[in-house]
Parts: structure tokens; C-alpha cells; sequence
């Protein structure tokens, strides 16, 4: 899945959402500033909370009833803010593509990095990844800035907010590399 197109295919939700998800993948930065995953998330019906979390844990998405959709991203606040903006994206990855929200009583998604936990499922992981990925940098997105500021990628990664790590695996996927 490299497309948006793509990915709203696996996504059961209405065309709201889905206008939501790409006016965000239009412009992922305005006025010079990278656009605000926090902000999608509030207007896709999430909680948004940073919390204290156990050393190499992310992220969770869990249950909230207050919450417009019924779930609350949670993410640590030890990160750093462009690590807490790819892990509100991942989250909403687990949220759009694997939770049963028919079960009140599913078991919370996490992002752990820690070698203490392991994951349920590492497809999942991916397809997590793969959807912050795509939403921020698919459809040309990632071309594009990448054509204002060539292979720099400390300028890239400022531009989408995210970490140079995460941009430079970026562009090995969307074939910038």
C-alpha cells in the first residue's frame, strides 16, 4: 500500500473521514509549519492525551467512552515531539485497520519499543507504520517536498515533523532513495 487511494480501500469509514485523511495528505505543512496530526486526530473522533508510560513504550490506543469515535490516543510524554506525532498517525493506523469495534472488551493496541514486550502481532505493526506512512508521505507528498528540497534530510523531516530516521525510511519506500 503506497497510495491513498489504496489505503482507503481497507478503510471502512465515511467519505468525511476519508476527505479529513486526504486534505491532511494534500498539505502536510502550512505556513511553514508541519500540519497537526493532534488536530486530524481530534477531528476524526479521538482523545488525544500524553501520559506517563513505561520506558519504551510509544503509544496505546484504548477504549474511551467520552471520545466522539470511542477511543483515546495515548502517547508518551518522554518522547520526543516528532516521535509523538508518528506514533498519534500509527495508532490511528491500529484504530482504522484493526480494532473490532464491535467488542467493547478488546485488548488495547500498543506501540512498544522495548525489549521487555512483544508484540501480538507484527503484521499489524507494519500495517500500522504503513498507514502513518502513506497518509503522511504517499501520493506524491513525499515527491514533492523532496523536489523543493532535493535529498535534504534534516529540511524533509522538518517539513513533515517527523524524524530524520522515519523520513529516510520514507523515501527508501516511496522510491526517492
Amino acid at each position: 500500500m503506497k497510495t491513498i487511494r489504496e489505503l482507503f480501500k481497507k478503510l471502512p469509514v465515511s467519505g468525511e473521514v476519508l476527505d479529513a485523511m486526504r486534505r491532511f495528505n494534500l498539505s502536510p505543512n502550512v505556513d511553514g509549519k508541519a500540519r497537526s496530526v493532534k488536530d486530524l486526530a481530534i477531528k476524526l473522533g479521538f482523545d488525544v492525551r500524553l501520559c506517563s508510560m513505561p520506558k519504551g513504550r510509544a503509544g496505546r490506543l484504548v477504549p474511551d467512552p467520552f471520545a466522539e469515535n470511542g477511543y483515546c490516543i495515548e502517547i508518551s510524554e518522554k518522547q520526543s515531539r516528532q516521535s509523538q506525532r508518528w506514533t498519534v498517525l500509527h495508532e490511528m493506523g491500529h484504530f482504522f485497520l484493526h480494532v473490532n469495534r464491535s467488542d467493547p472488551f478488546a485488548f488495547d493496541k500498543y506501540l512498544d519499543r522495548s525489549s521487555e514486550a512483544f508484540y501480538e502481532n507484527l503484521v499489524e505493526e507494519r500495517e500500522a507504520n504503513q498507514f502513518a506512512a502513506v497518509l503522511l508521505f504517499g501520493d506524491g507528498a513525499l515527491h514533492g517536498a523532496s523536489g523543493i528540497y532535493g535529498q535534504n534530510i534534516e529540511k524533509l523531516a522538518r517539513h513533515f515533523g517527523v524524524s530524520e530516521k522515519v523520513v529516510e525510511i520514507a523515501m527508501k519506500q516511496f522510491g526517492i532513495a
